[in-house]
């Protein structure tokens, strides 16, 4: 699969990086009140969970704080996050399983039905067919359990870059900056929110809920299969 930092013209450290920074921007009290009450009903007791494209491994930690008993595993195209979910972030508990792979290329190394919970959070839109991925997370997904996406949505070019470009930064590195989004907007931008309920429900998922939790740039959607 086409990598982020081949789209975003960075390396592996940088994106590692961009993703510590933002994890408690984008998994703030908001989400999991959210995950809470519209997540949490729907699993077992001692569920199997999978983050699917789980970059450094710090979705999997708060899981691993949150939910007792939870089976984790982490997946992810670039050793770099492997890395530092393996030898950087402490658990509290058993750590998750990670394992290197391209999702667009190979399937998940788990048996049907086995999946409790499976979350993509800001991956779905990288990959050129996500009508494949979505018929393969169906594959992993037990009956009754829960696709959790979180991608971004469609916003005017305007309004992205006020959210993206940091104005406390001094006015070269806006400019850097900006250059740097201005090269994102049409990978992020790809999806309006009836896209992305087109694209589910195309590949075998029902939406039980769907919210704006980082309006209007970032849309989370709770599916099961239909």
């Amino acid at each position: 699969m086409t990598t982020h930092q081949e789209l975003g013209g960075i390396t592996d450290e940088e994106l590692v990086n961009r993703m510590i920074a933002s994890h408690d921007d984008r998994f703030d009290e908001a989400f999991w009140d959210y995950f809470s009450d519209q997540v949490v009903p729907h699993l077992p007791s001692h569920p199997s969970m999978v983050d699917l494209g789980c970059g450094p491994g710090l979705l999997l930690r708060d899981l691993r704080d949150r939910i007792d008993g939870a089976r984790l595993w982490g997946f992810d195209v670039t050793q770099a996050m492997l890395d530092y979910a393996t030898d950087k972030v402490v658990y509290d508990g058993a750590a998750p399983q990670y394992e290197l792979l391209d999702v667009a290329r190979d399937p998940v190394p788990l048996a049907d039905g086995s999946v409790d919970m499976l979350s993509m959070v800001a991956v779905l839109h990288v990959l050129n067919d996500p009508l494949a991925a979505c018929e393969e997370v169906c594959r992993l997904l037990a009956d009754d359990g829960i696709f959790l996406l979180q991608d971004w949505v469609r916003t005017p070019l305007p309004v992205y870059l006020e959210r993206m470009v940091n104005a406390d930064l001094a006015a070269e590195q806006q400019q850097t900056m900006r250059r740097a989004m201005l090269r994102l907007f049409p990978v992020h931008n790809k999806f309006t929110v009836d896209d992305w309920l087109w694209v589910l429900a195309e590949g075998g998922l029902k939406v039980l809920n769907h919210k704006h939790l980082r309006s209007p740039h970032f849309s989370t959607f709770v599916c099961q299969k239909a």
